[in-house]
């Protein structure tokens, strides 16, 4: 059975260390670092350095951006999930609707893809001088915009609508068989095989999932940003980056930080009792049998699947003759190649890390879990799952600000920011790999660990030749999501990012600031080939 750690192990000669005691030593290490991190970030946001700016509750503006902060959140979500309803139950239910595994992998793609493509997408098609824009103005008038609540409910819409799609057809496709004929025998209308059949298996799924939805949404930066078009379109994040990056007002940023963070922390808290989602689920419907539909259904579903499809495909598709449209010539294709190889360094080692950290939490966790009662959780086991997780209630933002203040006495951020990216990345992305993982690493300790401790092995021989090669698939979907999402990051980088090693989505940023289109349609494209790569990865069989 597994020991206890002991401090006392701290003190022993080296010679006289176990191999658990090591193994406990450097768990200790790594929840010191990922729980001070937070802890430290949390510190700063108390005011232990800068008293935050209470006054603010008391100013109008702090009142509207918070209102304007929960219902975009609020808005998104529910149209996400709504559209999705109609198109996930036709992927499940009709047998005739084309390349539907190909649209769920699309799909996934959509959900991880960073979101200054999507911005880029947007902006040719929905723009001033977008595609679609004159045709816009002749329907709604002189008046339409892109910029404010239109443009960031289309862009959250277009980022989540394809998750609330996975989530809702791995419900409906886990209806088994044998339920669906037994509704037909008993001669069940629709409406009651709905309520009697596809409710049940919806109802524990579609809170969760708009309490998921939400809370992304309250965290975007890079879309609010960019798209909110001016103080009265203006979230939390954004305040709490103009507050620090252009006003440098620190106090106004901690308030704003520790307001974020209290509502954010409690829609997790809710999001959690209500379940769990899975959107990695394999990218398939329709496989058994199903009861036909109804005429009105069947085209419901497939006017939704062409719109749909449409909406999702339009704003990429679009990026292509814009990027084309000035010649290869007049790019900048040195600024392009420089700011992917800096993407890539931060990606690659970020993910990395958070590939290693969650291995070893994961590691642990399971074989805790395999323990079960017999024997009392130690207390750095116990930090595992918090550890691990916590990083969800705390968004990236507020966690970026309360390191920066807290060490910006003792540290110079034009020299160390690089630093901050990785760090910061990688446990944005821990709680993604960890989830992902820890299913494959309690499958093997639940069926080979005792067979392979029993063969002897050493440490580096046992983890080489038996447990990577077992654990290699699962890896390699955690380190691609990773990856994924590493790449697209734009709020981190915001705080602590240098021109020196400018990321893509940050050039893509400056060129679409700057009006420079084609430029940034062909970043965008740039950063989405490197996005696909991982998707396949991801997806690997």
């Amino acid at each position: 059975m597994p020991t206890i750690f002991s401090f006392k192990t701290l003190f022993l000669k080296p010679a006289a260390l176990s191999r658990q005691s090591l193994s406990y030593l450097a768990l200790g290490l790594l929840l010191a670092l990922l729980l001070g991190s937070s802890g430290l970030a949390l510190l700063a946001l108390t005011g232990w350095q800068t008293a935050p700016e209470v006054q603010l509750w008391q100013d109008p503006w702090f009142w509207q951006v918070l209102k304007f902060t929960l219902w975009q959140a609020v808005l998104s979500s529910l149209l996400s999930v709504v559209l999705a309803l109609p198109l996930a139950r036709a992927l499940v239910m009709d047998a005739q609707l084309p390349t539907k595994a190909a649209f769920l992998r699309w799909c996934l793609l959509c959900f991880v893809m960073p979101s200054l493509i999507l911005i880029t997408g947007l902006v040719v098609m929905f723009g001033f001088t977008g595609w679609l824009t004159p045709l816009l103005n002749r329907v709604f008038g002189e008046g339409w915009s892109l910029y404010g609540l239109t443009g960031i409910l289309l862009a959250h819409v277009f980022l989540n609508l394809p998750l609330a799609i996975r989530v809702l057809t791995s419900q409906w496709g886990s209806i088994p068989s044998s339920v669906w004929k037994m509704a037909a025998q008993l001669h069940l209308t629709g409406w009651q095989r709905f309520l009697l059949v596809e409710w049940p298996a919806l109802r524990s799924v579609l809170p969760a999932l708009l309490g998921f939805i939400f809370l992304l949404c309250f965290n975007s930066f890079a879309v609010v940003l960019a798209l909110g078009g001016g103080p009265a379109a203006t979230t939390l994040e954004v305040a709490i980056f103009q507050a620090l990056k252009y006003n440098f007002n620190p106090s106004e940023a901690l308030f704003l930080a520790v307001t974020q963070l209290l509502v954010a922390g409690s829609c997790f808290w809710l999001f959690s009792r209500w379940g769990k989602l899975e959107w990695l689920a394999p990218a398939t419907a329709g496989q058994t049998w199903r009861p036909e539909l109804s005429t009105t259904s069947r085209w419901l579903g497939r006017i939704s699947y062409l719109l749909i499809a449409l909406y999702l495909t339009l704003p990429v598709l679009g990026l292509l003759p814009t990027a084309m449209s000035q010649g290869l010539a007049g790019l900048p294709w040195l600024k392009l190649f420089k700011a992917s190889g800096w993407s890539l360094v931060f990606a690659l080692t970020a993910s990395l890390l958070a590939v290693l950290m969650a291995l070893q939490l994961t590691w642990v966790a399971s074989n805790q879990q395999q323990v079960g009662t017999q024997q009392k959780m130690s207390g750095l086991t116990r930090l595992v799952p918090v550890a691990a997780l916590h990083h969800l209630i705390i968004p990236g933002m507020v966690l970026s600000v309360g390191l920066y203040i807290f060490f910006m006495p003792l540290i110079n951020w034009m020299d160390w920011g690089w630093l901050a990216i990785i760090w910061l990345n990688a446990l944005i992305a821990l709680p993604f790999a960890f989830s992902q993982l820890k299913p494959a690493v309690f499958t093997y300790q639940a069926s080979y660990q005792r067979l392979a401790a029993s063969l002897a092995l050493p440490l580096g021989v046992y983890w080489w030749r038996v447990v990577l090669p077992y654990l290699k698939p699962a890896l390699q979907r955690v380190a691609a999501i990773a990856l994924v999402l590493t790449l697209g990051d734009f709020a981190i980088f915001g705080i602590f990012g240098q021109p020196d090693y400018t990321t893509l989505p940050w050039l893509i940023y400056e060129l679409a600031g700057s009006y420079q289109l084609a430029a940034a349609a062909l970043a965008s494209l740039w950063l989405l080939g490197l996005a696909f790569i991982g998707l396949m990865l991801l997806e690997r069989k």
